[in-house]
């Protein structure tokens, strides 16, 4: 039986097994390899590496911390790679008449394609605060996609109902936690992690005095890190209501309440972030979590959509209702 044949039947086709197994692993190692990305930044061992793609003129690099930290984070991006790869080629040769499932996936190989060659100019440019930032940025667009792709690999036979308002707020929350990434990235790349060195409060002040660009950063996000909250449990509130006439949609409230969860999570990892004036550990969870709410986010979107109401969907067709109708031939007695 082909991939595409055994596709599971549920309320929407499903795709394959394949399919399905390999948009998870892709996404799952692409959240790693952020997270691993985080660790590179957070050691300084980003320059571990000066050359690319060997290392220190090498395949194999010594074994000393720094170089099997930046190491390690080229294999997890070789890892990463591979996967996607055959998910676009699995996509392309099987997957062709659903558009979601297509079009994720080969945006997914691009998109790697164009982080691994930024990783290697942030490389070569000494790690450049705005080459960081636009490398971060891209890697969490390639988790976004990654995660679209997974929603269409379990929603292979749905026709995507009309963007209502449960849909554009959700589109709305995920656009503010990718801007949310975004000044935190700048904040990592322009070593402004620290430019108070209290929390909640900043020197003591709910509104300190800003007086450099990492000040202005710092204090830009903590502020949409305090907007979101309240407007990921709006989300969460409002998809659990459902659609008038069209019941709960559980996905959306599902998804929207974990990033509720892990957003709590990342605001501590904030806090444990100054309070431990930067601790390893401390990046890699703040970093982490943020792409997993994201994440989550997204998937809350696409779900969303998916689930949105199709007019029409909740009447039966006239062959439903008349097999007649539907042009099937009824024996007669």
């Amino acid at each position: 039986m082909s991939e595409r044949e055994s596709a599971i039947q549920g309320p929407y086709q499903t795709g394959g097994r394949g399919l399905r197994a390999l948009t998870l692993a892709a996404t799952v190692a692409t959240v790693l390899l952020v997270a691993v990305g985080a660790l590179v930044r957070a050691t300084g061992s980003g320059d571990a590496c000066p050359d690319w793609p060997s290392c220190l003129g090498r395949l194999v690099p010594p074994l000393e911390y720094h170089t099997l930290i930046e190491y390690g984070h080229r294999l997890t991006a070789s890892v990463s790679i591979a996967l996607i790869a055959a998910l676009a080629v699995l996509a392309v040769a099987r997957y062709r008449g659903e558009p979601r499932i297509l079009w994720t996936s080969v945006a997914a190989l691009a998109l790697v394609v164009a982080q691994a060659a930024l990783g290697g100019v942030v490389v070569v440019s000494g790690l450049n605060a705005a080459l960081v930032t636009a490398h971060l940025a891209t890697a969490m667009a390639l988790v976004g996609v990654l995660v679209g792709a997974s929603v269409a690999a379990r929603t292979a036979g749905a026709s995507p109902g009309p963007a209502d308002g449960l849909v554009w707020l959700a589109r709305t929350v995920a656009a503010a936690a990718f801007a949310l990434l975004l000044v935190g990235a700048t904040v990592r790349a322009e070593g402004a992690g620290l430019a108070f060195r209290d929390w909640p409060l900043m020197e003591g002040s709910i509104l300190p005095a800003l007086g450099s660009f990492g000040r202005i950063l710092q204090f830009a996000h903590r502020l949409l890190a305090l907007a979101l909250v309240p407007l990921v449990a709006w989300l969460a509130v409002r998809a659990r209501r459902g659609r008038a006439g069209a019941g709960v949609s559980r996905a959306p409230f599902a998804f929207a309440a974990l990033a509720g969860a892990l957003l709590i999570l990342e605001v501590g990892a904030g806090a444990f972030l100054v309070r431990t004036r930067l601790a390893a550990a401390a990046v890699v969870a703040h970093v982490t979590l943020a792409a997993l709410v994201w994440a989550t986010l997204v998937a809350a979107a696409a779900t969303a959509r998916v689930t949105a109401p199709v007019r029409g969907r909740r009447e039966r067709s006239a062959g439903d209702r008349d097999p007649a109708a539907a042009g099937v031939r009824v024996a007669q007695p």
